[in-house]
């Protein structure tokens, strides 16, 4: 009995100290989880916030590049209206090339002869009717100098708004690729965390149930400890009675051949021979002296 109790107490003190073991060995790899899932979380921050920029930068080029289309297309339909103007302007003229120096030299020569000189009323008509027509003609020539100034600033604008438009386009390809690789990153490193976060999770549902098994196990050999210590008492206490038995045993088989002695040195005493004062004890210790 007390042979299978120490047997099964070293059994179960082996099978808690494995348990313990495999415990430790599990926190270990938990805490390196643990720490490698805090790298992935800073380089996770760091990327999304990469992105929360690049998506910022998206946004306001997206904006810009939308703003300069607005002005292109405003730019283009005035530029349009402006060159129908200018058509007009040259149908009125003429196919002739216009001096508006000239024409402004010779409308102030009419003008000054018209109130210096004096007219019959047909000349005077000629100059009025010809003052009207070199205005009218100084009117158009003006307006097409006027359109053809406008027209080039016009072009030059839609030309410096189109490249900025082209480099804002390029710059914001250039963005969205970057962006599409740094989302990219960031779903891969999402991915690997929660890989870590099962991982983590597997690990330590196996050490919680590890270590519930470890306590059963200590719990039990306590138990069996207890146990063990009763039956040791238990045979202690058999073994002390065993003893004393043994002994109370001896004792009486010593009393007995004292007696059988005693009988034997009773007759002597009888008989008046000498007793020694061995035999003279003995008889007093078995009450033969009356």
């Amino acid at each position: 009995m007390e042979a299978e109790l120490e047997k099964e107490v070293l059994e179960l003190r082996e099978q808690r100290d494995g348990l313990n073991q495999k415990v430790k060995e599990l926190s270990a790899q938990i805490r390196l989880l643990r720490e490698e899932l805090a790298e992935y979380r800073d380089k996770i921050a760091e990327v999304r916030e990469r992105r929360n920029e690049l998506l910022s930068r998206l946004k306001e080029l997206r904006e810009k590049r939308k703003a300069l289309r607005e002005e292109l297309t405003k730019l283009r339909e005035e530029r349009r209206a402006k060159s129908l103007e200018l058509r007009e302007v040259k149908t009125a003229i003429g196919g002739r090339r216009v001096n508006v120096e000239r024409l402004e030299e010779e409308l102030r020569r009419l003008e000054w002869e018209y109130q210096t000189k004096p007219m019959t009323p047909e000349i005077e008509r000629y100059y009025v009717e010809r003052m009207n027509q070199i205005e009218s003609i100084l009117v158009n020539a003006r307006r097409y100098i006027e359109l053809r100034a406008s027209l080039e600033e016009l072009s030059e604008r839609i030309t410096s708004l189109r490249d900025e438009y082209q480099r804002v386009s390029q710059e914001l390809k250039s963005i969205s690729d970057e962006y599409a690789k740094v989302k990219e990153e960031l779903s891969a490193l999402k991915e690997k965390r929660d890989e870590l976060r099962s991982k983590l999770s597997s690990l330590m549902e196996e050490k919680n149930k590890l270590r519930e098994e470890a306590n059963k196990a200590h719990a039990s050999l306590i138990e069996k400890r207890e146990e063990l210590r009763k039956v040791r008492e238990e045979l202690k206490k058999v073994s002390l009675l065993l003893k004393a038995t043994v002994l109370s045993r001896k004792v009486e088989e010593r009393r007995k051949r004292m007696w059988e002695e005693a009988l034997k040195v009773y007759e002597k005493y009888k008989r008046g021979e000498p007793l020694t004062l061995e035999e003279f004890k003995l008889l007093i210790e078995f009450d033969l002296l009356k």
